[in-house]
C-alpha cells in the first residue's frame, strides 16, 4: 500500500499530472513488484508564496515494510522519481526531497 504525496509549487495541466502519477505507480509497481491498484498518488499544489523553498518538490512515501522494499529499492525508486520530476521547469535537482515512512504490517488495512 503505498501512499504517495507530492508537495510543489510547479504548475501542470491536468494531463501532465496524470502522467506523472500514472509513472510513478508504474515506478513503484516495477521496482517493488506491487500491484498497481494498490498504490496512491496525490499530487498538492502551493503557490510559490505558500512555501520556503519553491523550487523543491518534496515526496513523501508512505509504505508498508514488505522484504521486496529494500534501501537498493527504495534508491532506484527516488532515482527514478527525481528523473520525472526534474522534467519539470522551476525544480532544483539537487534540492528536491523523497522521504519514505515504513509501516509495519500489523499497522495497515485495505478493504473491509
Amino acid at each position: 500500500m503505498p501512499y504517495v504525496n507530492l508537495s510543489w509549487t510547479v504548475k501542470a495541466s491536468a494531463e501532465e499530472k496524470r502522467k506523472l502519477m500514472d509513472d510513478i505507480t508504474d515506478i513503484i509497481s516495477t521496482t517493488t513488484e506491487t500491484d498497481k491498484a494498490r498504490i496512491y498518488v496525490f499530487i498538492r499544489e502551493y503557490d510559490k508564496e505558500n512555501a520556503s523553498q519553491p523550487d523543491c518538490p518534496v515526496v513523501q512515501i508512505d509504505w508498508v515494510d514488505l522484504p521486496n522494499r529494500t534501501p537498493e529499492a527504495k534508491k532506484e525508486v527516488a532515482g527514478k522519481i527525481q528523473e520525472k520530476l526534474v522534467e519539470f521547469e522551476g525544480v532544483n535537482k539537487e534540492r528536491l526531497l523523497i522521504l519514505y515512512d515504513e509501516f509495519p504490517r500489523h499497522n495497515t488495512k485495505i478493504g473491509l
